[in-house]
């Protein structure tokens, strides 16, 4: 609904000289957005017998205004419901048309006034507003009107029976006529209900033009009444203003004052407050005081009471600790003698440590037979059938070999009946195929303990090529079970001079490693692996060192193992015939032990010489030439002059020739009487290689009847 302002002017009355000009305010009127178009009846939107809904919001305002002035008869409703839908759409109300009760003039009952007066301009012809209803069909012409709706084409009217169809179309114009029959007196009682209607509202009309005439002369003296009040309103508003303007000042004042004094009160209360928290503050801690006094009172007492008992307990535990420490110093001195005690073991014990190993002999000879490896296997299902083992101690070891070999080779066998010769050997210690390297080295453990206890040690392997001699030496580093004799000795060493830090043992161990290859000096250790080194003697210590060669201090055995592998890798090694990874040099690895006691004052130095020698081997069966028949040759020159030297130490020459070879001229010291020596001579189970076997365990034999004599402790 649009809202249209009208604006209200002053009643005119016959003299418009005494007229009030009373300023009028304006009224909004809910007027309809299409009051100026011709009102349509809600029958023709809708179909008979449903109610329209209305919008009544629109004149709430008005109705409600018109009802304060107006008395409460009221116009009788229409009983069309399509008359009241157009009256309330144009904006009028039935309620404007009641006749106004008697009583004074004012700007209310004006409003009231021009409002029938809008509303009753804005009425329409009602037969404008009629629609023609559509018509009902009655339940007898529900067939008809079935088959009529069923011919009805999209224009809406029946379609056109045909000529023949006489009964149908007589049916049809019976319809028609009833359904105008029905239209017209319907529009005739609408009509007739219309015209009642608009003769009331005429009635009604003229009665509110006298109404208004009234009201208008009214409005003229009420307004010279309301001018005359304006006069003295203003006089009074005035005088209100300058009483009011004092009032104001002086509440100014007082509100000014009121609120210095609620400043006042707050900061008061404030104070107030903490101190009235400053008291209950203090008052909890007087009675925390008091109670705690009470506890430490009672506390006091009872440590007075402990104190007592303490005083008791403290002498009491005074003449204990004086009891224990009489005990501890007793002790103290026990530990002393036990200590020096301990101390003068030791000593005695590395002596008698080294009676026994003198009683077994300075020059010890064992003899360890390698089992057989990958195709060796496939003859004799991997048995070896020329070589037992006759005894429980594990000190002979027999050949046998068929009746080709010769009268030489049989003088130390008897011929059984088969003619098969055999040959017995006797050691100190015999090694079965099937011996591990820790079984091995438990034998020779004790001998590297006389290293730690100032003496020189040789332990050298000895054998033809391919017999084992490296890996009894060396084994294999990456794998615990098959380390070789060099790295389990060089375990042991560290591991006892561990232990005999608490005796007050201190040791410094300084490492090398040389191989002699074509009899010359090669250092596996150093960076100048070309450099030539020479054997030099010590004077006033008949010493031999090798100047130059490189010395590593070492702490731990790992340090140890890394220098091994190193020297492995820069080792010469080469492939013959008789072995795919034949050593073609000495190798010789030398640990130097100097011990020191800061308790006693002894001091000890020791060395230790582990050295895997290159293996002898006959030229014509290992095919060398060029560079490896030398490399033989020279191994095999070497090889001698040890045993040569091993003879003249058997029948006690006074000349012993160490400085044939660079090898018994660096082993001068731990072959000549001031060191333990032991042998490692190596077997190789082939039957191929019988006569090197047989030939080595002769040289082995002669070694084990060597004696050197007394080996002395270096200080």
């Amino acid at each position: 609904m649009d809202e249209v302002t009208v604006e209200r002017k002053p009643l005119a009355t016959h003299n418009n000289a005494n007229v009030s000009k009373l300023p009028m305010s304006s009224t909004k009127l809910p007027m309809s957005s299409s009051r100026l178009k011709r009102a349509r009846s809600p029958d023709v939107c809708e179909p008979v017998g449903k109610k329209t809904k209305v919008d009544h919001s629109s004149n709430d305002s008005l109705l409600n205004s018109s009802k304060r002035s107006v008395s409460s008869s009221s116009l009788t409703k229409a009983p069309s419901s399509a008359l009241k839908s157009n009256m309330k759409k144009t904006g009028s109300s039935t309620n404007l048309m009641k006749k106004p009760a008697a009583g004074p003039v004012t700007s209310r009952n004006i409003q009231t006034v021009a409002a029938a007066r809008n509303a009753r301009s804005q009425i329409k012809p009602i037969a404008n507003t009629v629609a023609r209803p559509k018509p009902t069909p009655s339940s007898s012409f529900s067939r008809p009107a079935q088959n009529l709706d069923s011919s009805v084409v999209s224009t809406g009217m029946p379609k056109k029976r045909p000529a023949w169809d006489l009964k149908g179309r007589l049916q049809d114009m019976e319809t028609f006529v009833q359904k105008q029959a029905l239209d017209s007196s319907s529009l005739q009682n609408k009509m007739s209900e219309y015209l009642g209607r608009i003769a009331l509202l005429e009635s009604t009309n003229q009665k509110l033009s006298g109404d208004v005439e009234e009201k208008e002369v009214a409005t003229k003296h009420a307004g010279q009444s309301i001018q005359e009040l304006r006069n003295k309103l203003s006089a009074l508003e005035q005088q209100h203003q300058e009483s009011k303007r004092k009032l104001l000042n002086d509440i100014e004042d007082l509100e000014f004052q009121k609120q210095t004094l609620e400043r006042h009160k707050i900061t008061l209360e404030g104070d107030l407050a903490a101190s009235l928290k400053e008291i209950s503050q203090l008052k909890m801690t007087v009675s925390e005081l008091t109670s705690s006094q009470a506890t430490l009172r009672a506390e006091l007492e009872c440590t007075k009471v402990q104190l007592t008992s303490a005083h008791k307990n403290i002498a009491e535990r005074d003449n204990i600790i004086l009891e224990k420490i009489n005990i501890v110093r007793m002790r103290d001195e026990s530990i002393q003698d036990y200590q020096m005690r301990e101390r003068c073991h030791e000593t005695e014990r590395r002596k008698l440590h080294n009676t026994i190993q003198e009683l077994k002999g300075n020059i010890r000879v064992f003899c360890r037979v390698r089992p057989l490896l990958g195709e060796e296997q496939l003859g004799n299902n991997g048995i070896i059938n020329h070589i037992n083992f006759p005894d429980m101690d594990s000190k002979i070891i027999e050949l046998d070999k068929l009746a080709d070999v010769s009268v030489n080779e049989s003088m130390l066998g008897s011929k059984t009946a088969r003619g098969v010769s055999k040959y017995e050997f006797t050691f100190d210690k015999v090694f079965k195929p099937e011996s591990s390297q820790s079984e091995v080295f438990e034998e020779i453990s004790q001998l590297v303990q006389s290293a730690l206890d100032g003496y020189n040690v040789c332990i050298f392997a000895y054998g033809q090529t391919g017999s084992g001699k490296t890996f009894t030496m060396e084994g294999s580093l990456d794998t615990e079970s098959q380390l070789g004799m060099i790295p389990r000795a060089v375990k042991q060493i560290f591991k006892t001079s561990s232990d005999l830090s608490s005796k007050g043992w201190q040791y410094v161990m300084q490492a090398s490693m040389l191989e002699i290859y074509n009899e010359t000096i090669r250092d596996l250790l150093g960076k100048a692996r070309d450099e030539k080194l020479e054997i030099k003697m010590i004077k006033g210590d008949n010493d031999v060192h090798v100047p130059n060669l490189t010395i590593f201090e070492v702490k731990n055995e790992d340090q140890v193992l890394g220098l091994l592998r190193k020297a492995s890798e820069n080792r010469a090694v080469a492939e013959t015939k008789c072995n795919e990874r034949s050593s073609r040099s000495h190798s010789v690895f030398q640990l130097r032990l100097t011990g020191t006691n800061n308790i006693t004052g002894e001091s000890c130095k020791g060395m230790l010489n582990l050295v895997d020698l290159a293996g002898s081997e006959k030229v014509k069966d290992s095919g060398s030439e060029g560079l490896r028949l030398n490399e033989a040759n020279k191994i095999n020159s070497s090889l001698s002059h040890l045993q040569s030297v091993f003879l003249a130490l058997t029948k006690k020459d006074k000349h012993i020739p160490y400085r044939n070879s660079k090898l018994t001229h660096l082993l001068q010291n731990s072959l000549g009487g001031n060191s333990k020596t032991l042998m490692f001579v190596n077997v190789s189970p082939k039957e191929e290689c019988f006569s090197e076997s047989l030939t080595s365990l002769r040289f082995a034999t002669t070694v084990n009847q060597c004696n050197i004599g007394t080996a002395q402790k270096k200080k």
